[in-house]
């Protein structure tokens, strides 16, 4: 079949090792660990930044106290800038190679990490993390050099390693980053990254060779244009809907705009001779129905890792006090005075106190353990038996941690177990997923599989923190104080401070999107068979003439 996926190896390529292909068949295990560790490690660049830098936000907004609410955009650039340059970022591999591109992310990657570790500039500052955020694409990229060069036995559970990580963002993080903002400052985070940076990519230079597969076409700069504008405008608006007000014209005509763009984009691929990715493999269901998938399994991911820590960090005693000195100051009266005068609508039941550290011991670790344990098992699973008993297994057990969750978090021990139970289904759906992408996709056009993925993901998660963060507000934890003109009372609303009611109901939500992502799951007709390590993709999906050029 003429318009059939067909990977053609260059007769003279030459892989680092040797011989006439990249893959490391002939490669010692200890050999085969060591680039599946390297792969890994570049994978958990981007989650290690969020998980350093997120909790040190109030520091650094020390720095520029001038910029005032707009430090947020600190957090919103990252997420705005890799899901806009992540589906351009992982074509750029496919095309031209997939260990080349990782490279060159490390690179603007170590370049944004110096950057905000040295400028007194806000401005220069958000350019680093713009820089940054073009780690967002290592995952996907990471997806497709593992495909290209584990020998196939070892392609499922190492890709579900790769989607689960090492723990470094969940376990090393928390007191890594706590030790060097307490002993030194914020920006010592950031020179931490520019060591990391560097060890990983003298790691890749040394020891992992570069993939051999290609297509051979251009990029579609028009189709990447429209992919990627559209994207970023309709994460800006999922990320700063609830300050502008979703409502508002001003605020949800970024996200018509970016719709606008995406639908233009689908028309455009389905006449361009060189699509960002095959129409037909994204109309495919063994695509589309991944896609849909992660995208409600990263709704519930977003929004527990939304929930859980602001929850857990919240001091409901620390809050008050704050509240009451306020007041007393405001009313030129002495604090004890206020005490009796004022008193608080909403439970706090849920507020741990915690600080990072203890986050982290107390519950933090417990779903770090499990999700590492559960991702290569369930790539091993996958290998034996199909990933898509995995893939439901993990949406399932997400969407009953919701529901425990929901049911039980008022203390912090039951939480840790939940939250242990959480793991297992986040691991085995990551892997999974990640999984079914290189089963479904031809060898050629890995990265941009699973840079698609990561797309669907991306948004999966804006929309779940959004949702929550929309029923966070009408549970606001209130002040009931004597009214400033003597008669009756007024009540305040205490900002981003939310009552126990406000979270239950968010994660009674975040399992009604688990329970539509398990219907999504269950409707997968493929991944019934073993994992292949993506050997075979279905002939009958379809795709354009490709090759395989030499490096």
């Amino acid at each position: 079949m003429a318009d059939n996926a067909r990977i053609a190896e260059p007769p003279d390529e030459r892989g680092v090792g040797g011989g006439g292909s990249a893959r490391l068949d002939d490669a010692s295990p200890g050999r085969i660990i060591a680039v599946a560790a390297i792969i890994i490690l570049f994978a958990e660049a981007m989650v290690l930044q969020y998980a350093m830098v997120l909790p040190a936000v109030q520091k650094i907004g020390g720095t520029w106290p001038e910029v005032g609410s707009n430090l947020s955009w600190m957090v919103i650039i990252v997420g705005v800038v890799a899901g806009a340059t992540l589906p351009i970022v992982s074509k750029l591999a496919d095309l031209h190679g997939k260990r080349r591109v990782l490279l060159l992310c490390s690179s603007t990657f170590l370049a944004g990490s110096l950057l905000c570790a040295v400028t007194d500039s806000w401005t220069l500052f958000l350019v680093g993390r713009a820089l940054q955020s073009t780690a967002g694409a290592m995952i996907a990229i990471g997806v497709g050099l593992v495909r290209d060069l584990l020998p196939r036995r070892h392609i499922p559970v190492a890709i579900g390693a790769l989607a689960a990580g090492f723990g470094l963002s969940g376990v090393v993080s928390p007191f890594v980053g706590g030790a060097l903002t307490d002993h030194y400052s914020w920006r010592a985070l950031f020179w931490f990254l520019v060591v990391y940076s560097v060890v990983i990519t003298i790691l890749m230079v040394l020891f992992v060779p570069e993939s051999n597969v290609r297509v051979r076409e251009k990029l579609d700069w028009q189709g990447a244009l429209l992919v990627g504008a559209g994207v970023a405008l309709a994460l800006v608006y999922l990320s700063n809907g609830q300050a502008w007000g979703w409502g508002r014209p001003s605020a949800w005509g970024y996200l018509a705009a970016g719709l606008a763009l995406l639908v233009a984009f689908a028309v455009w691929e389905a006449k361009s001779p060189s699509p960002m990715m095959d129409p037909r493999l994204l109309r495919s269901a063994k695509v589309s129905l991944v896609l849909g998938a992660y995208f409600f399994g990263n709704m519930v991911i977003g929004g527990v890792g939304y929930a859980v820590p602001y929850m857990a960090q919240t001091d409901a005693a620390a809050i008050k006090d704050q509240v009451l000195q306020g007041a007393a100051a405001a009313a030129g009266q002495p604090v004890e005075v206020m005490q009796q005068a004022i008193t608080f609508e909403g439970d706090l039941g849920y507020a741990f106190g915690f600080g990072l550290l203890a986050f982290a011991v107390h519950i933090t670790i417990g779903m770090s353990a499990t999700s590492m344990t559960a991702g290569p098992l369930a790539g091993a699973w996958g290998r034996t038996r199909g990933l898509r008993s995995p893939l439901i297994a993990g949406m399932s057990v997400m969407t009953a941690a919701c529901a425990m969750l929901a049911l039980w978090h008022g203390s912090w021990f039951t939480v840790l177990l939940v939250y242990a139970v959480y793991g297992l289904g986040f691991g085995a759906f990551y892997s999974a997923s990640n999984n079914l992408i290189v089963e479904a996709v031809p060898e050629s056009q890995s990265s941009i599989g699973a840079g698609m993925l990561n797309v669907a993901g991306n948004f999966g998660a804006a929309v779940g923190t959004a949702m929550i963060t929309a029923i966070l507000s009408a549970h606001p934890l209130q002040m009931v104080s004597p009214s400033p003109t003597g008669q009756g009372t007024a009540t305040t609303d205490i900002p981003q401070v939310y009552t126990d009611t406000g979270w239950t109901l968010s994660l009674w939500a975040l399992g009604i999107a688990g329970l539509i992502g398990i219907v999504v799951t269950v409707l997968l007709k493929s991944g019934r068979a073993p994992a292949t390590g993506g050997e075979a993709p279905d002939a009958a999906v379809g795709s354009r003439e490709l090759d395989a050029t030499p490096a």
